[in-house]
């Protein structure tokens, strides 16, 4: 063992111990009696808003009775998809329609992914997202999400809340900031 190794290996052995790590799973997880009633209650909060589906109802007649007179409408949830070669043919579109996996009730957020990076600049280009949700994909905290979720090492991952929107020049309130101007998640 040469002299540097040998204080290298001297100095780890007289190291001081840090604390111990607090026991994350000790800490009593937030749970809601009402997945639902919390998720929308907060979006509402957040300037967007939740809808549950009834039977026989479809996506477009839940976004058609909140925008009846929307623009350029593309559904990502649809069979065929919309083909585009830029995020620049994005530039019209007034409502779109995307699949989102996993919603979360204590922060009012939906996890969206996408394999690949083809439609991520939808997300934040319309004026208005739908983000449509599996019933059964709300769950309580965001601990509670990242189980159940698959973060890809290539492709498009996010979660999204609610409408975009800043207040921090001048406090004045700018809708569609960063993103929509509206969001509405569809439960079905």
């Amino acid at each position: 063992m040469t002299s540097r190794e040998q204080i290298l290996a001297n100095i780890r052995h007289k190291r001081p111990q840090g604390p111990a790590l607090p026991d994350i799973h000790a800490v009593p997880f937030i749970r809601f009696d009402d997945l639902f009633a919390a998720f929308s209650n907060l979006i509402g909060n957040l300037g967007g808003s939740a809808v549950q589906l009834q039977p026989g109802e479809s996506v477009l007649d839940a976004v058609r009775q909140r925008w009846p007179q929307h623009g350029r409408l593309v559904d990502l949830t649809a069979a065929t998809q919309p083909q585009t070669a830029q995020p620049h043919d994005w530039h019209d579109v007034d409502v779109a329609i995307v699949p989102g996996e996993v919603a979360v009730a204590e922060s009012a957020a939906v996890w969206v992914s996408h394999a690949d990076n083809q439609w991520r600049s939808l997300y934040f280009l319309t004026q208005k997202l739908v983000l449509v949700v599996p019933r059964d994909a709300i769950v309580d905290t965001m601990r509670d999400a990242y189980d159940r979720i698959a973060i890809r090492e290539h492709g498009f991952g996010s979660f999204i809340s609610g409408s975009s929107r800043t207040a921090d020049i001048e406090q004045s309130l700018v809708m569609g900031a960063h993103g929509a101007m509206a969001a509405l998640v569809v439960f079905v």
